[in-house]
Parts: structure tokens; sequence; C-alpha cells
């Protein structure tokens, strides 16, 4: 089950903006299986050993706590204690979808962002294993991300629908300050030394780089991809050049000391180059695996100019830690239940470990967060089946001759979906066979957090927009850009097929189905009532029209219209959480909502916004973002 990996080398180190070039000799086709792990360049790291810090530094869905570990779940939204076998101590509600925790031992206080209830909770953890809500506050929409400073004097907190960074006095949780982020912020991370922080994002391809001194100053990294071209396009666009690569879904991050971080990500080729040779029906059009998954090894500080790019084979890649005492970094694959051992990861002596699958007999795992116990072993958070799985690893010493020991505890608590909803959810995040060419791909791949990746991809000869999922998908058939497929269970079955799996039977498709409408809509910005109210009454006038198609609970009239463009019809598209559906159209022409307004994206056709003046260009904007 466990094997050793290795390692290759090349001998550049890569510059941070770099994409293609002389990497896309390390592009893998369909018909090759992903590398385990393979470096992509000279490792970052010194000769010394790099300062570890406390696990608090990020945020994540556990920690060791003592012999056990403390785990907030995302499917019921329970605050969990366990043992050291996994067995359940305590129990505490935070909220449904609740983001993620830090936890200070030394206080034995953790820290829990309640993402559906716009609040930090502050929990103390008894000796007894007791958890009592101490204090909690309110912060701006949709809190995820959080880690304590090394001083545990500063809490930050990232928010997804308020796109903000905030700082907080934990004790007393009051703002100290806050800066705005880009789309889709997900986790955040502090150095040892307190003197930075990092923040990761699902859609920009960017990882922010903070000062926390007194200017708060936040740098744009882009995370280096491996393109086949180093001609660029703007992500979204039918113009983008084909072959140009794009980072995406980067859910976390983390410091391997005061220097050095990784972000686990994958790379997308939505339009790959084809010489002549289009793979019609199949996402991107090439022969290439479209979607790669990668580690970037960032240079932070006075570093920050290089970083190197690693290959995994570990899908949806979502949860890491790093055992500082050891210097092992471990990578979790959601949509490959596996985990992935890196040693001596801050170091030039990089080399690859072990990898383990986490499945026990039938049951899937569903990797969401890692943490290192004292005595080295892992701790797993499967979110599939809501236990915590112990992994020990072999000793450097003989790596070959040990396979990884896996001891799963017990199931914690029954999941708040029905039966063929949590099925359906294990099918979304699935990298198997089933669902795509040599398990390459999976539903989860272009959709992160049932959401989108900012993308067109090439499909049928056209540059299609990844639509939105969470929230659009009840009672806004029929389905796909030009309306072709008339239910959900025909829209999937095509998916499939672009996929090119094994294909679901009927039975699986109607439990993807399932899950899908079980998915509530995202949550929307907030925005100045005053302009909201008179966004909506243009939006509402006979001026515009924009009702004629934009109507009803899901602002859609299900029908087919002929406009401008490359598609003969084109379906109307449901409004709900447009402000997280960027780029717009269906070829992503529209960067913004205000280049749609402008009228500035390649269809056209539709309601006459011209002549709106400034302000009501961002009225009629605040509207659209809350819808």
């Amino acid at each position: 089950m466990g094997r050793r990996l290795a390692i290759g080398l090349l001998v550049a180190v890569v510059p941070a903006a770099l994409a293609g070039g002389a990497y896309a000799k390390m592009m893998m086709t369909e018909e090759q299986g992903p590398p385990s792990f393979q470096l992509l360049g000279r490792p970052l790291g010194g000769l010394t050993a790099a300062k570890p810090g406390p696990a608090y530094l990020a945020g994540s869905r556990i920690a060791a706590a003592g012999e056990g570990a403390l785990v907030i779940d995302a499917d019921t939204g329970a605050l969990l204690r366990t043992d050291k076998g996994g067995a359940l101590v305590a129990q505490l509600a935070i909220g449904k979808a609740a983001g993620l925790l830090a936890y200070d031992l030394e206080s034995a206080t953790a820290y829990i962002a309640d993402r559906s209830g716009d609040r930090v909770v502050a929990v103390k953890v008894g000796a007894g294993g007791t958890l009592t809500v101490t204090r909690s506050w309110a912060t701006p929409a949709e809190p995820y991300g959080i880690a304590l400073a090394p001083d545990r004097k500063t809490l930050l907190v990232t928010t997804i629908a308020d796109r903000t960074l905030v700082a907080y006095d934990p004790a007393a949780g009051t703002e100290r300050w806050r800066i705005p982020l880009g789309r889709e912020p997900r986790n955040v991370a502090i150095s040892p030394d307190g003197t930075r922080a990092l923040v990761a994002y699902l859609a920009t391809g960017t990882v922010d780089e903070i000062e926390l001194g007194d200017a708060h100053r936040a740098e744009h990294v882009a995370l280096a991809t491996t393109g086949a071209s180093p001609r660029r396009g703007r992500p979204g666009s039918s113009a983008a050049a084909a072959g140009q690569s794009y980072a995406r879904a980067a859910f976390t991050v983390a410091f391997m000391g005061d220097h050095q971080a990784v972000v686990p990500f994958q790379r997308e080729t939505p339009v790959q180059q084809t010489g002549g040779g289009e793979r019609v029906g199949s996402y991107g059009g090439g022969a290439e695996a479209p979607v790669v998954h990668e580690l970037a090894f960032l240079g932070v500080g006075e570093h920050h100019e290089t970083q190197v790019i690693a290959q995994i084979g570990q899908h949806q890649p979502r949860a890491i830690a790093w055992d500082g005492a050891r210097d092992n970094l471990y990578v979790a694959g959601l949509g490959t239940d596996s985990i992935l051992q890196i040693r001596h990861a801050s170091q030039v002596t990089i080399a690859g470990g072990q990898e383990t699958t986490l499945a026990i007999g039938r049951a899937t795992c569903g990797p969401d967060g890692v943490a290192v116990a004292d005595d080295g072993a892992v701790l797993v958070w499967c979110s599939f089946s809501r236990s915590v799985e112990r992994v020990q690893f072999g000793n450097a010493a003989d790596l070959a001759a040990q396979d990884p020991k896996l001891a799963p505890g017990p199931s914690l608590l029954p999941s708040a979906l029905t039966a063929d909803e949590h099925a359906g959810m294990e099918l979304f995040a699935s990298a198997s066979p089933e669902v795509s060419r040599r398990g390459g791909l999976a539903c989860a791949s272009c959709h992160p957090d049932v959401r989108a990746d900012g993308l067109s991809w090439r499909i049928d000869k056209h540059e299609l927009q990844t639509p939105l999922l969470a929230g659009r998908v009840v009672g806004t058939h029929p389905y796909k850009w030009d309306g072709g497929d008339p239910t959900l269970r025909d829209s999937l079955t095509s998916t499939m097929k672009r996929l090119g799996g094994n294909g679901l039977d009927a039975r699986q498709t109607s439990m993807l189905a399932a899950y899908l409408e079980s998915v509530p809509a995202v949550r929307t910005p907030t925005r100045e009532p005053a302009a909201v109210a008179r966004g909506k009454a243009l939006f509402d006038g006979p001026t515009l029209g924009c009702r004629s198609c934009h109507d009803g609970e899901r602002y859609t009239d299900q029908e087919r219209h002929k406009l401008s463009g490359t598609l003969a019809e084109s379906d109307t598209p449901s409004l709900v959480g447009l402000a997280a559906s960027a780029p717009y159209f269906h070829d992503g022409s529209a960067a913004t909502l205000e280049a749609l307004l402008r009228d500035r994206g390649a269809v056209h056709g539709m309601a006459d916004t011209a002549k709106l003046d400034d302000k009501q260009v961002a009225d009629l904007t605040a509207f659209l973002e809350t819808l």
C-alpha cells in the first residue's frame, strides 16, 4: 500500500511569474499516470534546519490536542474532541459549513471560523475533554481561514464573500485592522517570526504576501505554471492562448521556516495546442491531461523572487501539514483518498518519502485536514467518513521495508446529508476511472467548492465558461450554455462523456444530481443598502428590461435566445450567486460585471446599458452582486 518515491531534479530555479518554456516537456499525456512526486527545479532549501513554529500559525480542519485531536466538521458544523484511538470525547455545535480552526495548545483555546454565522468562536478545551464557548465576535461575511500569530496576540481571519483579511485581538475580540483581498480567498498562514502572512486563493492564480508591520502592505505573487506555451491570455477569455496554463484551487498554504512556504494547487490548461488534431467533445481539446496537481515552494521575504514547482499524484490537495521537528511535509489528496510524505521538505536534500491510500475496505476517507502529533504520527480528518485516521509513516532508516501503518477511528457522527446526497458528494470529488480517463479529472477539478475555476474551456470547438453550480441547479433547466440538455441527469451524463471515464450508472447519476441539488447558494457580499435599492429599481424598470429574461426566484426565464457570439442560441443563465461567477457570458469574454454592463464582452444584444452613467453602473453592479 505504501511505497518509497523517487525525486527528479532539473537545473533552474523558477522565477515567480514564469509560465511555459522548458517545463513544457514535463507535461503528461492522459495515457500516463501523474508522478507521485517530481520536483521541477533546484530545491530552495538551505543546509540548516528551518525554524518550526506552533501549529496554530495556519488554519486546519484538525489539530493535535494532547493524545487526541480537535476537529471542525464542515458537514455538520460540529467541533469534535477525540481520544488517541479516534473515539469521540465531546462535541459542540458551531455552525453548518464551518470554516477552519486554529488551536492554541498552551491556553487550550480553539478559535473557529463560523462560516455561516459570520463570527469567530473561541472555545476552551477542558482537561476532561469538555468544550466550552468562552466568547465570540462578529466578522465580515463568510469567515473561513484563520491563523494565530506566534505571540498569540493577533488572530487573522479571511472572509470569502466580503473578500477581506481582518486582524483581531483574540483576547478581546476587537478588530485591529483589515485589508481587501481578491476573489475566493481561503486559508491564511503566518510565518514563525510573525513578520508576514500568506493568503491562498481558489480563482486568482496568486497568493498574497502581507507584511504584518504597521503598513500591512500586500503583494500578489503569481504561482508559476508549466504551460506548453509562453504566450499569455487573460484568464477566462476566449482569446486566451492555446497551451496557456492557470493556477487554480489553492485551498491552503503553510510556512516551512521564516523564509519558505508551500502552496498546493492545480494547474489547468483549458485550451490546449492540438496541431490540428482537436479532440472534439473533451475538455481542453487536446491529448494532454488538462489538470495537473502541483506544489509551489515559495521563497518569501528577502527570497520572494523565487519558487519551485513539484508535480504530485495527490488529486485535489486540500490539506497539508509540515512536521518542523522532523522536516517532513504531508500532502493529502481529496480526489485520490491518499497522503504523500515529503522528507527534508525545507532542505536542498528534499526527497520523496512514502505514499499510501487512506481508504479502509470500502470506506472512503475524503481527507480534508492533516495534523502532526507529538510522536510524529499523522492525524487525518476523513471528511466523508467523519473519522480521524492515525497514520504512522516509516522511519528514514528503512523506508522501503516499512509500509505506513493506518489506524482508522470510528465514525464520530452521522452526516447532515441524506444517503444519496452524501454518495453524490463523494462522486463529485472522486478522481476515479468511472468519472474520467485514467482518473485524471473530477467534477471538483473545474468546480472547486462547488463553484467555478473562472476559466473558459475548449469544448466542441467553442470556448465555454465554467458555470457556477452552488445554488444554480434547481429550477434552472435546460442545462449547458446552449441549453442542449433538458434535465440535470442529461447534463451529468453528457459531462461524464466529456470526461472520458467508464461512466456512471443511472443510480450513481441520480446520487450526483441529488448532491448538486442540495448545495446552497453562495454567500453574497455586503453592499450599501441605498445603492442596492437604486440598482434594483434599474433592474426592475422598463428601460433596461432585465426582468424580461431574468425573472423569478432563480432569475432566469429558462429559455434560449439568439445573441451575437459563437453559439447559435444561448441559454439564459441564472443570476444567483453572480458575484462569485466571474467572468461572464458563455465565452467568459466579460471579465467583470462592469465590463458586462458597459458592453465590453464579445456577446451583444441584451439590455441596452450604454446610456447608464457611472453611478448607475455602480448601483446596478451592487444589486447584481447581492443576488
